[in-house]
């Protein structure tokens, strides 16, 4: 009898045990390119650990917290067909944090969010307005070189790479959270900064620039920031890297 009773309790912890490696998950998606139309919960996403980069597009990084590898990979499949995607590249996240986390048993890991290019179609946001993008030479880049904050929320793949230039207000420096520490600008700092009267951004600051920037903090002052697009955090911030003269 007792046999039983314990067979039973130990059913019910380990079903506990179970829910909790599936439950305790944390999710973080970084939109880093553009979205395609979502896929079917049965269609298959590939798990890949190395690719060639000019056979997919790029269409964001998910960073995703929790006990169990299989879990952690299940839900980015999830969220890469939610966005269009067909791949999954796992990325091992070697900082201070996540090794102290994985000592614990608790992993952030992030991963690239991809579609094959020979199977990409019209993005999403094309499909739905059903306009054919302007040329990047007249509709994204002001003559003073200046961007807006519109551009960057909603057209940055288009200007990564390019240099802009546009007056801003930082506010404070912000601890870099784990999915942004794809951009490889860990030795770099965070700043919230103050792009327009409704909008704030997040500028990585190189060393160089840090006691310039953090005099602007200290005395609320309007600075020239040259910079970069690199993507949005939370759909809401746009991730720009300043540059170095």
């Amino acid at each position: 009898m007792m046999a039983k009773k314990y067979k039973a309790v130990t059913c019910i912890v380990l079903v506990h045990i179970v829910f909790i490696l599936i439950s305790c998950t944390s999710v973080e998606f970084v939109k880093t390119g553009e979205e395609y139309p979502s896929l079917n919960e049965t269609d298959e996403v590939q798990v890949l650990l190395t690719i060639d980069k000019n056979q997919y597009d790029e269409i964001g990084i998910a960073d995703i917290g929790g006990v169990s590898l299989p879990v952690r990979i299940e839900k980015a499949k999830q969220i890469a067909r939610s966005k269009g995607g067909n791949v999954i590249v796992p990325v091992t996240m070697c900082t201070e944090e996540a090794q102290k986390r994985m000592r614990s048993g608790y992993i952030i890991q992030s991963f690239y969010i991809l579609k094959t290019k020979t199977e990409a179609i019209a993005p999403k946001e094309a499909i739905e307005s059903k306009q054919i993008t302007p040329p990047v030479e007249e509709e994204f880049i002001p003559e003073k070189q200046a961007a807006t904050f519109q551009q960057l929320l909603q057209h940055y793949p288009s200007l990564q790479g390019q240099p802009f230039t546009n007056t801003m207000v930082p506010l404070r420096f912000y601890k870099i959270p784990p999915s942004l520490l794809v951009y490889g600008l860990s030795d770099y700092k965070l700043c919230l900064m103050q792009f327009d009267t409704d909008n704030t951004v997040l500028v990585f600051i190189p060393k160089e620039k840090i006691t310039v920037i953090k005099n602007s903090i200290d005395t609320r002052s309007t600075i020239a920031i040259d910079f970069t697009p690199l993507g949005v955090y939370k759909k809401k911030y746009p991730v720009l890297k300043m540059l170095s003269e």
